[in-house]
């Protein structure tokens, strides 16, 4: 799954990418229910920094453009 994203992320070519929280809980799902939502699980950010440090993207929530505040959208920013 988590060539889905590195793919996504290669596509779209910016080294400032912000993606949907939903997209990235798929990804990286954790054990614990989202509060907000039935169709995806809270983002293991464990596991998320993690694979962020590994592909050269720095991980921050956006929370200024979140509809939810608990689903605000994920920014990967290319680490050069």
């Amino acid at each position: 799954m988590d060539e889905i994203l590195k793919n996504a992320l290669e596509e779209h070519g910016g080294s400032d990418v912000v993606i949907p929280y939903s997209q990235v809980a798929q990804v990286f799902p954790s054990d614990t229910p989202h509060p907000d939502s039935f169709e995806y699980k809270v983002i293991d950010e464990d596991r998320l920094l993690s694979w962020a440090r590994e592909n050269s993207w720095k991980v921050e929530k956006v929370p200024a453009q979140a509809v939810s505040k608990n689903s605000p959208p994920i920014r990967f920013t290319r680490i050069k």
